[in-house]
């Protein structure tokens, strides 16, 4: 950031957060204020609160060259929980980077969903998992449930088993490098999957957060978005034991089509939850076995 002035005002760090806001509010950032106030917490070491209780307190040379650091970051559209290195998702504190993409608060309603239906699943399969998010909040909310996250990706994973670890469920939570269900040497219980379900001809419409740098190998579903659901949903049948769910989310105007690939694999008792926009989100099945 330029313009700084000598003036002690100017070493606050409630003019710190009015400067970093100008910059983000010029880069096109709709919140540009409340991510301002969030990265000069951050770059103080502060909690989240502190900027409204200590407006006028001085920030050092070295914290606001960590805040110009994470400003020109997010500037670059680099999305915000990338620059701060973590994100919360079920009241959880996840690591996260460029390896996985964001967790969603879309991606609740599919945990909330599993858990409500698989009480008493022992074993679970998630998908896709990414940062781990997904399979850390299964095990913490169900002690008696064993997971196994898959990825294709190593670096995902190597970002899932620090976020395991940071939760403390490396004996319950383990990882397996493979292309969806190819892996797994059991029957699951339950199988949860958020896997990439856009559209390829909406990457040039996308926000740059997403299409600039959230892999592309966890976003893009081909052609209709479903490429990789639809593959999932035709080994369901061989992996999941009898009784055993299935939960997957989709995205806006799949769930219909999603729902015939469950019962086509011969899932019942098939529902579909709507999200906090009343969109379509996840949708669920029973193998009869």
């Amino acid at each position: 950031m330029t313009g700084r002035g000598t003036q002690p005002d100017e070493s606050s760090a409630s003019a710190a957060a009015a400067r970093a806001a100008r910059e983000l509010k010029a880069a096109g950032i709709e919140r540009a204020r409340a991510e301002a106030d969030l990265l000069v917490c951050e770059a103080a070491g502060r909690p989240p609160e502190w900027l409204l209780v200590h407006p006028e307190a001085p920030l050092s040379p070295q914290q606001v060259s960590r805040l110009d650091e994470m400003v020109g970051r997010r500037a670059r559209r680099e999305p915000l929980p990338y620059v701060l290195g973590r994100v919360e998702f079920y009241s959880l504190d996840f690591l996260t980077g460029p390896a996985a993409i964001v967790p969603r608060p879309e991606t609740e309603i599919l945990a909330d969903a599993a858990l409500a239906r698989a009480e008493r699943a022992r074993f679970a399969v998630d998908v896709g998992t990414g940062c781990g998010a997904l399979a850390v909040v299964l095990a913490r909310e169900r002690p008696g449930l064993t997971v196994l996250g898959v990825d294709i990706s190593r670096e995902a994973l190597h970002l899932a088993k620090r976020n395991i670890a940071r939760h403390g469920l490396e004996g319950r939570v383990q990882l397996a490098a493979g292309d969806l269900l190819g892996p797994v040497g059991r029957k699951a219980d339950l199988v949860v999957a958020n896997l990439p379900y856009i559209r390829t001809g909406e990457f040039p419409s996308l926000a740059p957060e997403v299409r600039e740098w959230e892999p592309r190998i966890a976003l893009d579903g081909g052609d209709d978005g479903l490429a990789l659901i639809r593959r999932l949903a035709e080994q369901l049948g061989r992996h999941l034991s009898a009784g055993g769910i299935a939960a997957l989310e989709v995205g806006a105007g799949q769930a219909g089509e999603v729902a015939n690939l469950l019962r086509r694999a011969g899932l019942t008792e098939v529902e579909v939850i709507a999200d906090y926009a009343k969109i379509d989100r996840v949708v669920i099945g029973r193998h009869r076995g």
